[in-house]
């Protein structure tokens, strides 16, 4: 992810606390060093396009080549803008069995649209859940009133409360129920909206868990059994070199022997490793 820093209106200590930056591109204080910040003194491309540093540019560079490469780019400053376009996933790829499509969500951008500000974040964390076979479905018990938007096609939004938390859930394939959790997401762009909703400041804490994530993003029960569109999204984004971890999933009395939780190796916004 990279940063573009409006130095006249922000300075450097304060976006690298806020933004969670790994990499500093341009000439800053050595301090920077100390703090785990890595330094370098000229943008290289094909250097950082496979990595998932979060990267703050201080110097002049061409928001267009960055463009072009669709890695994801934010404009920090009075006004944070996501500049990368946004082209939301065909209803076709939740259209499939839940593992698959909880694995190739991780990388995906899930998108929330209020008035004119967008919010963003990369999917690193997902879960898969079955029908009346799987005991840690909400479809356990057969077809009822609170979860029947599991049993809409893919791309179908489900929405259902736990402990005081709105889980969201995208549901897949066309016939059984099925559906994916987003167990977690790192934050990309919107920060400012997602601390006011979860009244946190570090970026760590703001999507490192189903509930945390549904709180920032603003879910509510008013989307439960609408489809994805407009106003929350999923969109595609350059496939990054990742690997995954396959594990069980969390929280559950009972599951079933083949591990149905997902996340990107080495992630650190991943609620549990």
């Amino acid at each position: 992810m990279f940063y573009i820093l409006d130095e006249k209106t922000r300075n450097i200590s304060s976006i690298v606390e806020s933004y969670g930056i790994d990499v500093i591109v341009g000439s800053v204080p050595e301090r920077f060093k100390k703090r785990g910040v890595a330094i370098l003194n000229n943008i290289k491309d094909a250097s950082l396009m496979s990595t998932q540093h979060r990267v703050l540019i201080t110097t002049e560079v061409d928001i267009n080549k960055l463009l072009s490469t669709r890695i994801p780019v934010a404009q920090v400053g009075t006004e944070e803008r996501y500049l990368t376009p946004i082209s939301p996933l065909p209803q076709e790829f939740f259209m499939r069995d839940a593992k698959e499509v909880a694995m190739e969500l991780l990388g995906k951008l899930l998108v929330r649209k209020i008035s004119n500000t967008l919010i963003v974040g990369k999917i690193v964390e997902t879960e898969a859940y079955y029908g009346d076979k799987d005991p840690a479905s909400r479809a356990y018990r057969g077809k009822k009133d609170y979860n029947r938007g599991m049993w809409l096609p893919g791309g179908h939004i489900f929405v259902y409360m736990v402990h005081a938390n709105w889980m969201f859930n995208i549901t897949a394939d066309g016939e059984d129920a099925q559906a994916v959790l987003l167990r977690a997401i790192e934050p990309l762009a919107g920060l400012e909206i997602m601390r006011q909703n979860r009244k946190k400041e570090k970026i760590k804490e703001l999507c490192s868990g189903p509930g945390k994530l549904s709180r920032a993003f603003g879910i509510t029960s008013n989307m439960n059994e609408k489809m994805l569109g407009d106003e929350v999204m999923v969109a595609d984004a350059p496939r990054e070199n990742i690997s995954i971890v396959k594990k069980h999933r969390i929280g559950v009395r009972e599951d079933l022997p083949e591990p149905l939780r997902f996340y990107i190796e080495g992630n650190r916004f991943v609620s549990k490793k």
